[in-house]
């Protein structure tokens, strides 16, 4: 039988639920916008800390107003429509409040957006917080934020650490009662007893990341159990060098376990790998078969339905 293309996977209705907007283009795409090249980019970074460090220098600086935001956001989804995603729960950082003059004008960017591609793809904002951001802001924003009924799902990143954690603790119980997705980033380079425990403490959907839980057959065990769902980004693992190679991946011990999993791009315009081609590139490299991806990709796809 003949190997299923990159095609046939952008043929199929496939969703993103862990793509963060910013960076949520092809590299092209950004550099055209933005009218500069980074340097020997894309490439293997030497984890998080590199990667922060071109954000730093080259990404964050460009991105002023606005028009950016809005610029951002549709390059991004534009990206996702073409690899064939049907369902992107992308990722708005809640310090685009600066960027946009405050809490109601980022709003009205996002349903803009949200509106200019309504029939072409089921965008779902996602809130995104990092936790490095001011905690006063995320405090002060992040309620009316949720309550508008613009954002769908909340998420929490930056360093996968348990400390301070407490102090978002209020923002999800108000999600919770609101009725929005609860995610966090938790398990790619922290290990399987923190993803647990930002399971429990945050009563957690889905987790972003969480490979690190297939090392734990018991955690593997409660998160099949409470059937939350990781977010694995394949490439973004190996790019960082959180997972040495494809053919180490340990999705398909997860997948094995019994995990619910979705595949997703996490910044794309960093690991240049689509949902389609992270795909193809698990079956090529022997880590999932073709039935298994099949059968990833319609359960989550009906989850929506």
């Amino acid at each position: 039988m003949q190997m299923l293309s990159i095609a046939d996977y952008i043929s199929l209705p496939k969703i993103d639920a862990h793509n963060h907007l910013n960076l949520g283009m092809r590299y092209a795409s950004y550099a055209l916008w933005a009218g500069f090249y980074i340097p020997d980019f894309p490439r293997k970074l030497n984890g998080l800390g590199e990667m922060h460090e071109i954000i730093g220098q080259y990404t964050r600086p460009r991105t002023k107003t606005s028009k950016d935001i809005t610029d951002l956001l549709t390059l991004s989804i534009q990206d996702a429509v073409a690899d064939g995603v049907t369902v992107l729960e992308g990722s708005v950082d809640i310090g685009f409040v600066n960027h946009c003059g405050g809490v109601d004008n980022l709003l009205k960017v996002v349903q803009t957006v949200k509106d200019k591609f309504c029939g072409k793809i089921n965008f779902r904002p996602e809130l995104g917080m990092g936790k490095t951001f001011g905690i006063d802001k995320i405090k002060e924003w992040a309620p009316p934020l949720l309550e508008s009924g613009i954002f769908k799902s909340i998420d929490l990143y930056g360093p996968e650490v348990e400390d301070g954690i407490e102090d978002f603790e209020e923002i999800y119980k108000l999600a919770g009662k609101l009725g929005i997705k609860r995610k966090a980033h938790v398990g790619e380079f922290s290990d399987a007893k923190s993803v647990r425990n930002f399971i429990n403490f945050f009563d957690l959907e889905e987790v972003q990341h969480g490979i690190g839980a297939a090392t734990d057959e018991t955690v593997m065990q409660f998160i099949k159990d409470r059937n939350v769902r990781l977010n694995i980004c394949p490439e973004s693992n190996v790019m960082l060098s959180a997972v040495p190679s494809y053919p180490e991946h340990p999705i398909k011990t997860l997948v094995e376990a019994g995990i619910n999993v979705s595949i997703a791009t996490d910044d794309l315009m960093f690991f240049n790998r689509t949902v389609s081609e992270e795909c193809f590139d698990l079956v090529n490299n022997g880590v999932l078969t073709e039935e298994q991806i099949k059968s990833i990709l319609a359960s989550n796809v009906a989850e929506y339905e």
